[in-house]
């Protein structure tokens, strides 16, 4: 559950959301999307509640990768698109590209026709996250949702996960990311502190990191820092 959690993210900003297990990480994505309506409280997107959004709408202005992604039977551009039954093939392939996923999908038997399962069939786990960013990006959205974006990633894709994260901030857009690892925070300029549902610290990352690790809260708020855990 989220209590007396209050931010405001401007266009062209990164924000990383950490803290530890159980804080309420995947619950506050689940309620930015507006899957989740909020029991009190309003989240307000361009100025409008999100309840004020058809949720076609909605869903075209905001793209989610979840913590566990699942893919749809049908193609890999099907899925990019979302099973949209006028997809855009050129936005398809624009959605692979800042993704990092093209290359990957050219190298798939069909390229992009290749048939996947629920389960995702023989792709690993890396590619099938790598896919589910393409389909968070597809349709050009203004915010980006991603929830542990990088956990089945090797270095290549956590690579394209952050030229994807700075190519949305270039564009103009917002990006939130439910983190664990500091990897994942690079691209953020603010970070978000949450512990048992509730906003902790908020602010520059540099200021915000500096502030946990002072008191030796690293592990409190969920960061697997490491010998390669430094964040510049």
């Amino acid at each position: 559950m989220l209590r007396s959690l209050n931010f405001t993210l401007a266009p062209g900003q990164a924000l990383g959301v950490i803290g530890p297990s159980g804080a309420g990480k995947s619950v506050l994505a689940r309620a930015l999307t507006g899957s989740w309506p909020p029991a009190g409280g309003k989240i307000r997107l361009d100025g409008a509640s999100l309840d004020q959004y058809d949720p076609k709408a909605r869903g075209r202005h905001i793209g989610y990768l979840p913590q566990r992604v699942y893919l749809f039977d049908g193609t890999i551009a099907e899925n990019i698109a979302r099973m949209s039954l006028i997809p855009d093939p050129a936005g398809v392939v624009d959605a692979a590209r800042k993704a990092g996923a093209h290359e990957m999908i050219l190298k798939l038997p069909d390229g992009y026709d290749t048939r996947v399962t629920h389960a995702g069939g023989r792709l690993s786990g890396g590619q099938i996250q790598r896919i589910g960013l393409a389909r968070a990006i597809y349709g050009d959205p203004v915010i980006l949702i991603l929830d542990e974006p990088d956990a089945n990633l090797d270095t290549a894709g956590s690579l394209a996960l952050n030229r994807a994260i700075r190519a949305m901030k270039a564009e103009g857009k917002s990006v939130l990311i439910m983190a664990h690892r500091p990897a994942a925070i690079q691209e953020c300029d603010m970070i978000l502190v949450i512990e048992a549902g509730r906003g902790v610290a908020f602010g520059p990352r540099n200021e915000v990191l500096q502030k946990v690790l002072s008191n030796h809260d690293a592990v409190q708020a969920g960061l697997a820092w490491g010998s390669g855990g430094a964040v510049r």
